[in-house]
């Protein structure tokens, strides 16, 4: 049975990494959109395939949903890569910025995404 996090554990996650791993001065925690939140852990929780195919359709909503005013891609990251961890998996992924970028503008496939989530190489992120 897979194991999902709640929207209070990612706000957490969020709030966690901003004091933890500061990048801008700026960066602060705030909650823009709760239901955004909410509606991430739905959509994993919805997809239909494999605990990797439900991180990638995670990630790609919190990256893209921009629930919180500060992290959110640093947030999105470390939610999934617990999620996987929570359900058994911990593939070798490192968190580059560029493909979270490149994730964000709509660059790489859910395909793609899923790969890399597995700890597969991918294609170098480049503004169209």
């Amino acid at each position: 049975m897979i194991e999902y996090l709640t929207k209070d554990d990612i706000i957490l996650m969020n709030k966690e990494m901003l004091q933890n791993i500061e990048v801008k001065k700026a960066d602060k925690h705030k909650v823009l959109s709760k239901s955004a939140i909410e509606a991430a852990v739905q959509a994993a929780k919805d997809e239909k395939g494999d605990v990797y195919d439900k991180a990638t359709m995670m990630l790609l909503m919190l990256v893209t949903k921009h629930p919180f005013e500060s992290g959110n891609r640093r947030t999105a990251f470390i939610a999934t890569r617990t999620f996987l961890a929570l359900n058994g998996e911990n593939p070798e992924i490192i968190r580059d910025d560029r493909v979270l970028l490149g994730i964000r503008e709509g660059f790489y496939t859910k395909a793609e995404v899923k790969e890399w989530l597995q700890g597969n190489e991918i294609r170098p992120f480049k503004r169209r």
